[in-house]
């Protein structure tokens, strides 16, 4: 991903026990960030790729459901 700035992240995003876990690294950094949070276009690139694997059966409805609620609380704050 891109910031405003023009730098480059990656973005790993984890689901264990109901929980979505967001790991950021720097691009040329070998340390992921695991307490850094998502931005607004982080949540809605995972809400994205989780309908995508929705269509396919990759993902289940709780899961799609409980990352739009994400979105929902991220457009609120």
């Amino acid at each position: 991903m891109k910031r405003e700035d023009g730098t480059i992240y990656d973005v790993r995003v984890t689901h264990f026990a109901k929980e979505f876990k967001f790991q950021f690294r720097d691009k040329g950094s070998e340390v992921w960030d695991y307490k850094r949070k998502p931005t607004l276009d982080d949540v809605q690139t995972l809400v994205d790729n989780v309908t995508r694997r929705y269509q396919r059966r990759q993902a289940t409805h709780e899961e799609l459901e409980r990352v739009k609620k994400m979105l929902e609380e991220k457009l609120k704050s």
